[in-house]
């Protein structure tokens, strides 16, 4: 016998909603998850995650159930989806970080995976309403992400880092300098490169994160001002994959990176 159906509280938010309007759409249809499956172009476990809601469909996938299930309804929850699980979003793409092959960042900040305990605090700091002891929380498990680089078999990282970045001032110049010493130190290794995005090019105001998984998928993060995503479908990360690739375009080589990050540590002395 197959495993019972995990039971969803359909009002209990617009993820669990969706899953459930689409496995009872496929009961009454009486298709089994495979016939779902072959008919949108994904695999079983994927309609498995969604009908279950552990891990929702992007905006492409909704609209392909929506049209072969004839429900337009799906598509009206995909934002309201979409804005209440932020979190969730944030955590799926965690998890799959810590296990990412290769991993491709662009960011305005230093990314989470490089900033010093410091500069965590900081940046954490101005956008948390939490109390001291929960940003302290915070700090800390972002610092226990940094595992990651103690893997057996660590991940390639390739990090183009907006040059404003490290020019403004988070927390201290002492910070600062800190900060910028952890990434002259972590460019060393030989797995990981940062390229220098300079003032005077095209930016954006979010950070895009690529990630190769073990199995050979491809996924997308993007994350703006409290607002964040996870991608999976192939449309979704093609289009980030060209954005980034963009931004690396104008970036400084990495070696002219470094003396760019050099010159800019001198400045916060």
């Amino acid at each position: 016998m197959g495993r019972p159906l995990k039971e969803l509280t359909p009002h209990k938010s617009a993820q669990d909603l969706i899953g459930w309007r689409i496995r009872k759409l496929r009961m009454e249809r009486k298709w089994g998850v495979d016939e779902l499956a072959a008919k949108v172009f994904v695999t079983p476990g994927r309609i498995t995650q969604v009908e279950t809601a552990n891990d929702p469909p992007g905006r492409e996938l909704t609209k392909q159930l929506a049209e072969v299930l004839g429900a337009q309804d799906l598509v009206e929850l995909w934002p309201l989806m979409r804005l209440e699980s932020f979190r969730g979003y944030a955590k799926l793409f965690l998890r799959d970080q810590a296990t990412a092959d290769v991993i491709h960042d662009f960011a305005p900040i230093v990314p989470g995976l490089f900033q010093v305990t410091g500069y965590a605090r900081a940046v954490m700091g101005l956008t948390s309403s939490e109390d001291l002891a929960e940003l302290e929380e915070a700090v800390t498990l972002r610092m226990e992400r940094k595992s990651i680089f103690e893997r057996t078999d660590p991940p390639w990282i390739w990090v183009v880092l907006a040059e404003e970045a490290l020019t403004h001032v988070q927390g201290s110049p002492e910070v600062m300098v800190q900060q910028i010493d952890y990434l002259l130190e972590m460019v060393q290794r030989p797995r990981i490169n940062i390229q220098l995005l300079p003032l005077d090019k095209t930016s954006i105001p979010g950070s895009i994160s690529l990630l190769s998984l073990p199995g050979g998928e491809r996924t997308a993060y993007a994350e703006g001002f409290g607002t964040g995503t996870y991608y999976r479908e192939p449309v979704d990360v093609h289009r980030f994959q060209r954005l980034y690739d963009r931004l690396q375009a104008g970036a400084l080589d990495i070696e002219a990176s470094i003396e760019a990050i050099r010159d800019i540590r001198r400045k916060h002395q």
